[in-house]
């Protein structure tokens, strides 16, 4: 499934949005991933532009998926694994890293160490 260009004038949350649903995440946990509040996610879904902060976090998320669609090359694979609890990663689902720039780079160099064999 390709992701649809939807970064509207500055606003990545339709983005995020997209594949925080492919991946099987309620309204409440997008929200919550975010650090915003529900009634604050919905409003911000509709808005043209967020603050920054929001704006990058929500960035990760789908560049992440971008990124693991072409290691792994099969979207079940890329669901599978960011939803599973990764040994090399503490034990944490690489999902729930993918909420800073640190833990997105941590996720994509662990992601391209076990597709190349390197470890």
């Amino acid at each position: 499934m390709a992701l649809s260009a939807s970064t509207q004038s500055g606003n990545p949350l339709p983005r995020f949005a997209e594949v925080a649903s492919i991946l099987g995440m309620s309204r409440d946990e997008q929200a919550t991933f975010l650090n915003l509040s529900r009634s604050t996610y919905f409003r911000h879904l509709k808005a043209t532009s967020v603050d920054a902060g929001t704006a990058a976090l929500a960035e990760f998320l789908p560049f992440a998926y971008e990124h693991l669609i072409e290691l792994f090359g099969d979207e079940e694979d890329v669901r599978n694994w960011l939803l599973r609890p990764n040994l090399t990663l503490g034990r944490k689902r690489p999902l729930d890293l993918l909420r800073s720039l640190e833990g997105y780079e941590r996720v994509l160099e662990t992601a391209k160490r076990g597709v190349y064999g390197i470890y």
